[in-house]
């Protein structure tokens, strides 16, 4: 059965990042995050998504963000809303 696709949306301006917290990293059971390279205007790496696909909407990176910097949501109805859009 495959999973429905989610979209995962990371505040960078809430986020302590990678060195300074990594809950997201540590906790996800599908290694969805990975560091990322860069470093913000706040000079830290925040987690980044790596494979979307992977991710089965468990919460654990929303649910244990100590900054509540993580957003998991559905993406409901895909097909539709690439139809909507073609239709512009």
């Amino acid at each position: 059965m495959a999973t429905k696709p989610v979209i995962i949306s990371i505040n960078e301006k809430l986020c302590k990042g990678a060195d300074g917290c990594g809950l997201c990293l540590a906790l996800c059971p599908k290694d969805v995050f990975k560091i990322a390279e860069r470093l913000t205007a706040r000079g830290i790496r925040p987690p980044r998504v790596d494979k979307i696909t992977a991710c089965t909407n468990c919460g654990n990176c929303m649910i244990y963000c100590p900054d509540m910097a993580i957003v998991v949501r559905l993406d409901e109805m895909p097909e539709a809303q690439a139809a909507a859009h073609a239709a512009e």
